[in-house]
C-alpha cells in the first residue's frame, strides 16, 4: 500500500472524525447537564432523570440508527455525481422521520407498564413519568434535525453537527435554570423541567438545520423545486432496508448495558455504583471509535459510489489498522487512568475496589470494540447491515448477556462471579462480534474487487 495514499486518508477520516466526536460528546453532556442540574432539586429528581434517560435513550437511539442510513446512501450518491438522487433521498427521510418522530413521543408517553415493574417511590415515578412526558414532545423534531445531519454528513460535512451539538449543551443550561429551579413567572418543576428544557432545545435544533441547510450555497445544487412525494420503490424502502438493521444493531448494544444494570441490582448498591462508574467512563471512551467509524462510513460510502476500489482497498486497510491502534491506546489509558478516575467518582473503599477490577476488563475490551465498530461502519458505507444485526443479536444479548447472567448467577461448574460475570461476557461479546464483522467485511471487500 502507498504510504502516502494511506496518511492521505488518515487525515481525511480525521479532519471529518473530530467534529463528530466533539458533537458526540456535547450530546453527552446534554443528559450530564440534566442530572446536575436535576440533584441539586434532591435525590428524587436525581433518582427520576438516571430512570427516564434510561427509557428515552433506546427509544432514541433506535430511531436515530434508521435515520443513520442517509449518511451511507447521500455518500454513495455524492460518489457517482447524482445530485438529484441526493435531494430525492433528504425528501424521503424527512417523510420516514415524521411517523418515527411521533411513534417515539408515543412510547414515551405511555411509560407505565415498564415503570409498575420496578416498585418506584411515589414520588420518584411522578417525576419520571412528568419527565419522560415533556421530553417527547422534542422526539418528533430531533428526529427530523437527524435526517439533515446524516444528509450533511453524508456530503461530507461535519462541522455542522458539531456546531449544533454545541449550540444544544450551552442553550439546555439556561433552560435548565429556568424550568428545574423556576424564574418570575416561571413555577421551577425539578426533573419535570429538564424533560421541558430538553424538548425546546430538540426544535431550536431543528429550525436551526432548517435554515442552515436553506441559505447556505453549498446545498444549492441538492435542492429540489417542489417538495417530493413519499416514494416505497425508490425512496422509503432503500432508507428502511439500511436502516432498520443498524437500528436494532443500536439498540442491541445499548440494551446490553442497560440491562445489565436491572440485572445486578440484587446484588447491592455497592455493586451498581462500581458498575455504573465502569460504565459511565467506558461509555466515554466509546466515543472515540465510534466518531472513527461513522466518519470511515462518509469516506467508503463515497469510494463505494465512484467505484473507485484502489480507494476502497486503501480505506478498508487504513479502517482497520487505524482502529487496531485507536483501541490500543484506549485500552493503555483505561489502566493507567482507572486510580485517578474511580477516586473522582468515589471515596468509598468497597466500592473503589471493585471498580478498579471492572477497569482492567473495560481496558481488556478496548481493542475488541474498536475494531467491531469501525467494521460495522465500512459495511455501512457499503450499504451492508442486515449481518451486522444478526451478529450483534448473537454477539450482544447471547454472549453477552447471556453468557453473562450464567456467569454471575449459575453454582453448576463454580461459584457464582457476580458483576464479574457480566463484564466477562461483554469482552467475549465483543471478540466475538470483531471477529464476525471482520470476516464479513473482508469477504465482501473481496467479492466487490474480484
Amino acid at each position: 500500500m502507498n504510504t502516502t495514499s494511506y496518511w492521505f486518508e488518515v487525515r481525511s477520516i480525521l479532519r471529518l472524525a473530530w467534529p463528530i466526536l466533539i458533537a458526540q460528546l456535547a450530546l453527552t453532556g446534554l443528559g450530564v447537564v440534566d442530572t446536575l442540574m436535576s440533584g441539586w432539586v434532591g435525590v428524587e429528581d436525581l433518582a427520576a432523570i438516571g430512570l427516564g434517560t434510561s427509557i428515552l435513550l433506546p427509544v432514541f437511539m433506535f430511531a436515530t440508527g434508521i435515520l443513520l442510513a442517509l449518511t451511507p446512501l447521500t455518500a454513495k450518491a455524492l460518489g457517482a455525481n447524482q445530485p438529484d438522487r441526493i435531494a430525492s433521498q433528504l425528501h424521503q427521510g424527512l417523510w420516514i422521520a415524521i411517523p418515527i418522530g411521533w411513534v417515539c413521543a408515543l412510547i414515551l408517553w405511555f411509560p407505565h407498564p415498564l415503570l409498575n415493574l420496578l416498585q418506584l417511590d411515589s414520588r420518584v415515578y411522578e417525576l419520571t413519568v412528568g419527565y419522560l412526558f415533556w421530553a417527547a414532545f422534542g422526539l418528533p423534531g430531533v428526529a427530523l434535525y437527524q435526517v439533515y445531519r446524516f444528509y450533511w454528513e453524508g456530503l461530507g460535512k461535519t462541522l455542522p453537527t458539531l456546531g449544533f451539538s454545541l449550540a444544544a449543551l450551552l442553550f439546555n443550561i439556561p433552560l435548565n435554570a429556568l424550568f428545574i429551579f423556576g424564574w418570575g413567572p416561571i413555577v421551577g418543576m425539578g426533573a419535570v423541567g429538564a424533560g421541558v428544557a430538553t424538548a425546546i432545545v430538540m426544535w431550536s435544533m431543528l429550525i436551526g438545520a432548517l435554515i442552515y441547510v436553506r441559505v447556505h450555497p453549498a446545498f444549492a445544487a441538492y435542492r429540489l423545486n417542489s417538495i417530493l412525494r413519499p416514494r416505497w420503490q425508490q425512496g422509503i424502502k432503500p432508507i428502511l432496508w439500511l436502516g432498520v438493521p443498524m437500528a436494532f444493531a443500536l439498540l442491541f448494544e445499548v440494551g446490553m448495558f442497560t440491562f445489565i444494570v436491572f440485572f445486578i441490582a440484587p446484588l447491592g448498591t455497592v455493586i451498581i455504583g462500581a458498575h455504573q462508574i465502569a460504565i459511565s467512563f467506558t461509555s466515554l471512551l466509546f466515543m472515540f471509535p465510534l466518531s472513527f467509524a461513522m466518519a470511515l462510513t462518509i469516506r467508503v460510502g463515497y469510494a463505494y459510489g465512484q467505484q473507485d476500489l484502489r480507494l476502497l482497498k486503501v480505506l478498508l486497510r487504513v479502517g482497520l489498522m487505524s482502529a487496531m491502534v485507536l483501541g490500543i491506546l484506549l485500552s493503555i489509558f483505561t489502566l493507567a487512568s482507572s486510580s485517578f478516575i474511580v477516586r473522582a467518582y468515589t471515596q468509598n473503599t468497597e466500592v473503589m475496589s471493585i471498580a478498579l477490577t471492572l477497569f482492567i476488563f473495560a481496558a481488556a475490551y478496548q481493542i475488541f470494540d474498536a475494531i467491531q465498530v469501525t467494521a460495522a461502519g465500512a459495511l455501512r458505507g457499503l450499504q451492508d447491515t442486515q449481518v451486522t444485526m444478526w451478529v450483534t443479536l448473537l454477539s450482544y444479548w447471547i454472549i453477552g448477556l447471556g453468557l453473562g447472567y450464567w456467569l454471575a448467577f449459575s453454582s453448576f461448574w463454580f461459584e457464582p462471579m457476580g458483576v464479574y460475570g457480566f463484564w466477562i461476557g461483554i469482552v467475549i461479546g465483543l471478540l466475538l462480534a470483531a471477529i464476525l464483522l471482520y470476516w464479513r467485511l473482508r469477504w465482501l471487500s473481496r467479492r466487490i474487487m474480484y
